[in-house]
């Protein structure tokens, strides 16, 4: 295997903005490729391009939920959810992985490698309509194809630590 020639400073801010050296991504389709080559490795982000591994610093998390898509039986009641990501990728919501910070932001676990993904306004205000509180557990809670999640508190050392289904309905 050849060595590295230069390991390139990639950063993601508290927005989901992703700098290269100091640099904007500015590029949407460069912006797609640094996105999807994203994985996670020690509780560390990095890159893979071109065969070669690049570090990512990020302010929070390393990617975030553009759009909620939310799927009603004839009642109402919510079926599924989708999530599509801000680099274009869609696919169902694992409820499970949801999260809540301190300050009410949002998180769940995406794409086959797990990664942490902040939802955006669009898509915070779209999923926290079908949202409840409840005072007895101060937790928040989603109900989906009948089964009740409790929203776990997020934790710093364990980003994507999962919420428990509490029951079914």
């Amino acid at each position: 295997m050849a060595e590295q020639k230069h390991l390139y400073d990639y950063y993601i801010d508290a927005y989901g903005n992703w700098f290269c050296e100091g640099n904007p991504v500015s590029d949407p389709e460069l912006f797609r490729m640094l996105s999807r080559s994203l994985f996670e490795k020690d509780g560390r982000y990095y890159l893979r391009c071109e065969g070669e591994v690049h570090p990512v610093r990020t302010a929070d998390a390393p990617l975030w939920v553009r759009y909620v898509f939310i799927h009603e039986d004839p009642g109402g009641a919510v079926q599924s959810i989708d999530i599509q990501l801000e680099d274009g990728r869609r696919e169902p919501l694992r409820p499970e992985t949801l999260t809540v910070k301190g300050d009410n932001a949002l998180y769940c676990l995406a794409t086959r490698k797990n990664l942490l993904a902040r939802f955006g306004k669009s898509a915070y205000y779209e999923l926290a309509s079908r949202l409840t509180f409840d005072p007895e557990t101060q937790r928040y809670t989603l109900i989906v194809s009948g089964q009740i999640y409790r929203l776990a508190p997020f934790n710093d050392t364990l980003p994507g630590r999962p919420a428990k289904p509490a029951s079914d309905i």
